[in-house]
């Protein structure tokens, strides 16, 4: 192709025809740059489709981690408004000072356990390491960000302070001086009930768990709530994208 168009050239050198040759010279460069123009345009669509393709991927693992996660966060809730109720109906029986029955010992159990969130942030860290501008949708960008950044942050504190932290320092100690474990986490008995209600540090400390599980109880349900938020947007995108 190159030796053609240098023998046209040459003809019309040749030939004296300049005014021709200059047209034909024009000509030649604009076919070269519509030549570089397409495939730069090409080159383009590719890194496109190849970029659409790692955000779907990304966007398939992110959607994995979240059900997981919302799983996780239902799992909690539903534990410790468990624990907390069976705080509360400790309190509630010393309190009205009910004679002990056998039943009591799976609410007595119960005070030593509390939920702990599992997340699973592969995805997420994946995501953070590539760049969030791979996510091309802006409100699953801004949700994501939200989440993990404040929603679970704020979680993982709480649950640190109110719940790891308050059950080493604050009930442990005083839990295990009257109770006695008579099956790991599910089965225990005071070894003096009747002591009990009149113990204002004990009653004390099992209403403060009480409290605290009740309250990361909503906490968790908002994780799953958002979560769920999110899973529902991430769906919309794939389906969105997977039409034909």
């Amino acid at each position: 192709m190159l030796r053609f168009f240098r023998t046209i050239r040459k003809n019309l050198l040749a030939q004296n025809r300049f005014t021709r040759y200059l047209l034909y010279a024009f000509g030649e460069i604009a076919l070269v740059m519509i030549g570089i123009l397409l495939a730069l345009q090409v080159n383009n669509w590719n890194n496109r489709q190849k970029q659409a393709a790692h955000e779907q991927k990304v966007l398939k693992e992110l959607l994995l981690n979240l059900r997981m996660d919302s799983l996780d966060h239902a799992g909690n809730r539903d534990w410790s408004l468990d624990v907390g109720a069976s705080a509360g109906f400790i309190v509630d029986g010393l309190e009205a000072r009910v004679p002990w029955q056998d039943s009591m010992s799976h609410h007595y159990g119960q005070l030593l356990l509390h939920g702990v969130a599992t997340l699973n942030t592969s995805a997420y860290d994946n995501l953070q390491s590539i760049g969030f501008d791979l996510i091309s949708n802006d409100s699953i960008r801004i949700a994501l960000t939200s989440l993990y950044s404040l929603d679970l942050t704020r979680l993982l504190k709480l649950e640190k302070e109110m719940l790891s932290d308050g059950q080493l320092h604050n009930i442990i100690p005083v839990v295990l001086k009257r109770v006695r474990i008579n099956e790991p986490w599910w089965n225990s008995t005071p070894h003096d009930y009747d002591a009990l209600m009149d113990d204002l540090e004990f009653q004390t400390v099992v209403r403060w768990k009480s409290v605290t599980n009740n309250h990361i109880a909503r906490e968790y349900e908002i994780a799953r709530k958002e979560t769920g938020k999110l899973i529902e947007m991430i769906q919309g995108e794939l389906a969105k994208n997977d039409a034909p």
